[in-house]
């Protein structure tokens, strides 16, 4: 089993950022989710509520966009925003 997930955010002009985490909690209209390594391939969009994201240390970082789309596949998240943000 793999020990952690690559998480990317990515706007409509760039990667906005990159790293490597332990797991990822969203929610879709289904309901609350997450993602450890070895997810099977996934597909959402994300309401508007936070996107949580624990990194290998332990910490934990949030987000929340008004418009996104997880794609997950091979140990890769990939989070899409329609804002154009700098540097996180």
């Amino acid at each position: 089993m793999t020990e952690s997930i690559k998480v990317r955010i990515m706007s409509p002009v760039a990667l906005v950022w990159e790293v490597d985490a332990r797991s990822l909690s969203a929610e879709n209209l289904e309901g609350p989710f997450d993602i450890l390594p070895d997810h099977a391939r996934f597909l959402s969009l994300i309401r508007k509520l936070p996107i949580h994201v624990v990194l290998v240390d332990g910490t934990k970082k949030t987000f929340t966009f008004e418009n996104a789309m997880l794609y997950f596949k091979d140990n890769v998240a990939v989070v899409y925003i329609q804002e154009e943000l700098q540097q996180i």
